[in-house]
């Protein structure tokens, strides 16, 4: 809620600037836009929208859909430091992948610089984690190497599918005809479900442990800054 207020200030700031400006109505039917999340004041910069790219279109004049996508691959290698002479290796590796996909509607009650809006919006993503263990030995040795999937070094889980379904309530504030900055008060509700993780050990002999999955669902609310470039 305090980004909430921090762009209100904003707005305020921008529109006391604005008064001797034309006139900047809001988009029309088939007006497109990207999205973006706003810092705040502390940091003025455009990060990506939910962690993943978001696009808008106007349906209507008073009627807007967007969507988002999040796909995140990041892959390590991390090989042991220089061996003896004779010595043989496996190298430690981890992987960290994310994808997502989420959409949402919004009804505005005006086409003017300042419109508040309604909507509701869903979101579904997965997340999956492993890494496995460096080792080094002498030729000729059996060399063990321990792989964990969906859990981190502590025992807590990383790999889930979320799924969250809600209501918004926001204000767009448009600055120019191609862009505009909202605040948005989201309240919905959120399931995530934590995958297996699992813990395998190779080598003579080869041991795999399973721990069991579980389940977490709640009401769920946060406050969100937009910024959306029309073209």
């Amino acid at each position: 809620m305090k980004k909430v207020a921090i762009l209100f200030t904003i707005l305020i700031l921008v529109g006391s600037m604005s008064f001797g400006q034309d006139i900047a109505p809001g988009p029309s039917a088939g007006s497109k836009g990207f999205l973006f999340s706003f810092d705040g004041l502390a940091a003025l910069r455009a990060n990506s929208y939910l962690g993943g790219f978001g696009a808008k279109l106007y349906l209507s004049d008073y009627m807007a859909v967007r969507g988002m996508v999040q796909f995140a691959l990041l892959s390590t290698k991390n090989p042991p430091s220089p061996l003896p002479a004779g010595w043989i290796s496996v190298d430690a590796t981890s992987s960290d992948n994310t994808f997502g996909v989420g959409g949402a509607i919004e009804l505005h009650f005006t086409k003017s610089r300042i419109s508040p809006y309604f909507g509701a919006g869903i979101m579904f993503s997965t997340r999956s984690t492993e890494s496995k263990s460096g080792n080094a030995g002498p030729a000729g040795s059996i060399l063990t190497q321990t792989t964990i999937k969906n859990v981190d070094a502590n025992g807590n889980p990383t790999g889930y599918t979320q799924i969250s379904i809600g209501a918004l309530l926001g204000v767009e504030y448009y600055v120019t005809n191609g862009v505009s900055l909202s605040a948005e008060y989201q309240l919905g509700f959120t399931s995530n479900s934590y995958k297996d993780a699992e813990r395998t050990t190779t080598g003579t002999p080869t041991v795999t442990t399973k721990q069991g999955s579980a389940t977490a669902i709640g009401i769920t609310n946060s406050g969100l800054l937009i910024l959306a470039v029309y073209f």
